[in-house]
């Protein structure tokens, strides 16, 4: 989908999405290292990850190509008070991004449920751990493979990334430390599972 069709879809409902912040940035977010520190929120949506981030202490920057998604992140952060700042563009462009902070890099990068095509896996990820300050992590969040075997909802099983497949993909190399690589399981009050995700917490060494 383009960002056209997007904006389509969230002029369709009055939300697209639940509203949540995401259980992996929740469960596995680092504390604010430093007064300021920056984080980027890459295809934000609706904003619970950025108003959530943002909530916690962190000088958020969010990022979408939906600008109807973008208007709604700065109505909710409006009436709840929270400082965040929004930007439209591509999250694969690295030059644009890196407009986005003063030094060019960041803090904290997070990323959720975003699934390109496997050869388009490089140009969404590859270029997230350039953005980080000394210090940093990123955060990278999909849908598991077993995600789709199960039969659940969300891209084609083809689009789908385990963790050990999503380290591939970012492919940060030297002076980075894997904080965490897992396949997750998400599950309702009854037991019943709702979402196999993969969740990648990297840090850049100082």
């Amino acid at each position: 989908m383009d960002a056209e069709q997007w904006n389509e879809r969230y002029r369709t409902t009055q939300a697209v999405w639940s509203g949540e912040p995401n259980a992996g940035l929740v469960g596995h977010a680092p504390p604010v290292p430093h007064r300021g520190a920056r984080a980027l929120d890459l295809g934000c949506g609706e904003g619970a990850d950025a108003l959530w981030l943002a909530d916690h202490g962190w000088e958020v920057v969010g990022v979408d190509w939906a600008q109807v998604a973008l208007e709604r992140v700065r109505e909710r952060a409006t009436r709840r008070g929270l400082p965040v700042t929004l930007a439209q563009g591509d999250a694969t462009d690295a030059a644009f991004l890196a407009t986005l902070s003063p030094t060019g890099r960041f803090d904290l990068v997070t990323v959720a449920y975003v699934h390109p095509e496997p050869e388009d896996r490089a140009r969404t990820y590859a270029h997230l751990p350039g953005l980080l300050e000394p210090g940093g992590h990123l955060l990278v969040i999909t849908h598991d493979p077993e995600h789709g075997r199960l039969g659940l909802a969300g891209p084609p099983p083809h689009r789908l990334l385990g963790a050990r497949e999503l380290l591939e993909a970012i492919d940060a190399g030297a002076g980075f430390e894997v904080v965490h690589a897992a396949d997750e399981q998400r599950v309702d009050a009854d037991g019943a599972v709702t979402a196999v995700d993969a969740v990648v917490l990297l840090l850049r060494r100082p």
